[in-house]
């Protein structure tokens, strides 16, 4: 018998009903310090400019580098690589199919010959589909673009965006009070700064 369920539900129901606050972060106290050997010279932490990060975004990956975020220029890389991999493809199938398909229109010989696609009406739906597929291919490219731009320039705004170890989420029972039957009893969330 599995008894993951109870527990999980008895612990949940033990939590909400004694006001228990449960901490959001704790302070670790398994690292290990360095010895310091007096080597490191101080930094002074980098200011982003948001703004900058966008300008140098232009040029794909641009931004994650300025934003020193380097681990995420091979994902942009990688994303417009994909992208136009399938632009490529599909305007490849595209036009074998465009061509089939008037070749078909004018009574003459095609790749396609003698395939069950040998019919103008088989050709055109499948030339269609690459074609739609094409366009939606071109667009991912500019989504990819405007993404990995937005990307570098929020994240540059993140970069002082204010992490400290005191925040705290407790769960308790809660009282609503409602216009008609009084007052309601229900659990309540509370992010305490």
């Amino acid at each position: 018998m599995n008894f993951r369920p109870l527990v999980a539900a008895v612990f949940l129901a033990w939590a909400c009903l004694t006001g228990t606050p449960v901490l959001a972060q704790q302070a670790d106290t398994t690292r290990l310090a360095a010895p310091d050997l007096g080597l490191s010279v101080p930094r002074e932490p980098r200011i982003v400019e948001p703004r900058k990060a966008l300008l140098w975004s232009l040029a794909p990956g641009g931004g994650q580098i300025y934003n020193r975020r380097y681990w995420k220029a091979p994902i942009v890389y990688g994303a417009f690589v994909a992208i136009a991999a399938a632009a490529d493809f599909n305007t490849a199938n595209y036009r074998r199919l465009q061509k089939a398909y008037l070749a078909k229109l004018m009574g003459e010989t095609h790749e396609f010959s003698g395939t069950s696609l040998d019919n103008a009406a088989s050709l055109k739906r499948l030339r269609d589909s690459y074609d739609k597929s094409r366009q939606t291919s071109y667009v991912g490219v500019f989504l990819v673009y405007a993404m990995q731009s937005m990307e570098a320039f929020v994240d540059a705004h993140l970069m002082t965006f204010d992490t400290k170890d005191d925040l705290e989420l407790s769960l308790r029972p809660l009282l609503i009070p409602t216009p008609y039957l009084g007052a309601t009893a229900g659990i309540g969330l509370v992010l305490t700064f």
